[in-house]
């Protein structure tokens, strides 16, 4: 048998499945090793993969970029493949160590390889990542970083026979990892494995990927216990309305953070070859009114460069994957505004002054996107012709970077918005119960 699929649900049942493991092996043929070589690059390039290219962080100056590059020379196989392991989106793939690997050479190791190759994928509901805080590559790569090892060694595979990467994608929905394990010297002959091993695999992944919650469940369970020993002395019913209490303010500190705009949002949703395309050629006519030095930042842009980028955060806030958020963005702020004003003057002069300083926000993203297209300009010059026919590639995957940010930028000015908005209700509502109870005190005095 060339391969045998292995499928492990999450604790929840066959109704819902927050984790899902599945295991895929292939026994050594010519056949499996080209599909296990194609598969790397698969999933390393695939649209959706990871690959490390949000925009918005502080980014190195031209000056030190030129520095890094000094010692290599460019011309040489050594500088290509110093430009070609440094420069951010190359791909998307992970593995044991903080550097990336070579997506080539792993190919090329996979197709020559004699021995079992396994692929497995691991999946969480978009909910669920978001909770645990694995939607972005970063905790997915801790976490497989601690657990791969612990899972071969429950097939009987050594940490130093031990070969493995991995890739995450995006998805909303299910975001999820790929992963491919193989031994350095082949050892173990068997690819399906056994009721025990399917079980303490699965045990290792899950381990990690719930390890910070199930301390905090254990904390907050302990805490409860202590609190209700302590202050309810046995009494159930002021037990129960302890919890409620508890978990009312919670959510208030919740709605709270959100409110200051520190929401997590979602997983963005999947930008497309054309939309990509269509950035990048904005961005790179954007670089090209930039100055080449100073912070990447619209007020330090000349004005040419300023109303271009905002010309861009327009049509990108305008695009159909990112059209709701806007609305319900737009919406929460009329709500706010109707709260303390009927005036249609007033309430259309917040809701202009709110889209105006969300594009700047999103023109913000899309700047430093541009300076980093300039950066990858820079190493272009400085490669022979073989590297810099990838430039179109580098630009590209800037261009996913921003796509990414600016919905990341979107999505949190709407659920800062709309937790505004259900606060300033609640206030509304509670100055409204007072005048209520005055009145009704005031109605009492004057019978009396």
């Amino acid at each position: 048998m060339a391969e045998r699929r292995e499928s492990l649900a999450g604790e929840h049942g066959r109704f819902q499945a927050p984790f899902i493991f599945k295991m895929t092996f292939y026994s050594p043929s010519a056949k499996n090793q080209s599909k296990n070589a194609a598969h790397i690059g698969y999933i390393g390039t695939r649209p959706g993969a990871d690959m490390g290219t949000e925009i918005g962080q502080d980014e190195k100056p031209v000056e030190a970029i030129r520095d890094e590059l000094a010692g290599a020379d460019p011309g040489t196989a050594a500088g290509h493949v110093k430009y070609a392991h440094e420069r951010p989106g190359s791909h998307g793939l992970f593995s044991s160590s903080g550097v990336n690997p070579d997506l080539k050479e792993i190919q090329q190791e996979l197709q020559e390889h004699q021995g079992v190759v396994w692929r497995s994928i691991l999946s969480l509901t978009e909910e669920d990542a978001k909770r645990l805080d694995f939607d972005s590559r970063t905790k997915w790569e801790d976490a497989l970083r601690a657990a791969v090892p612990e899972a071969a060694a429950k097939m009987g595979i050594g940490e130093s026979n031990l070969r493995w990467v991995a890739a995450f994608h995006q998805e909303q929905g299910h975001p999820h990892v790929h992963l491919v394990m193989w031994e350095k010297d082949p050892q173990r002959t068997k690819g399906l494995l056994s009721k025990g091993e399917r079980i303490d695999v699965k045990k290792a992944f899950m381990k990690q990927v719930y390890a910070e919650e199930q301390t905090r469940l254990y904390q907050e369970k302990t805490a409860m216990r202590d609190l209700i020993r302590d202050v309810a002395k046995g009494d159930t019913e002021k037990a129960v309305s302890i919890l409620d209490d508890v978990r009312k303010q919670m959510k208030t500190v919740d709605l709270e953070l959100q409110a200051a705009g520190g929401g997590k949002p979602g997983i963005a949703p999947k930008a497309y070859p054309d939309d990509i395309k269509a950035i990048a050629v904005q961005l790179d006519e954007l670089s090209k009114l930039m100055p080449g030095k100073g912070r990447a930042a619209l007020k330090f842009l000349p004005e040419e460069a300023k109303e271009k980028a905002r010309e861009i955060a327009d049509n990108m806030m305008q695009q159909p994957a990112f059209k709701e958020s806007l609305d319900r963005y737009m919406k929460s702020v009329e709500e706010m505004t109707r709260l303390h004003t009927k005036n249609p003057e007033a309430i259309q002069k917040a809701k202009d002054k709110a889209y105006s300083d969300l594009r700047d926000r999103v023109a913000n993203v899309v700047v430093k996107g541009a300076a980093q297209v300039n950066r990858e300009d820079f190493k272009k010059e400085l490669m022979d012709k073989k590297a810099a026919r990838d430039a179109a590639q580098q630009q590209a995957n800037v261009a996913k970077g921003v796509w990414k940010s600016v919905w990341k930028a979107m999505e949190q000015s709407r659920m800062q918005g709309e937790a505004q908005g259900e606060m300033q209700k609640r206030q509304e509502a509670q100055r409204q119960q007072r005048i209520r109870q005055q009145q009704q005190a005031q109605q009492e005095y004057e019978r009396d």
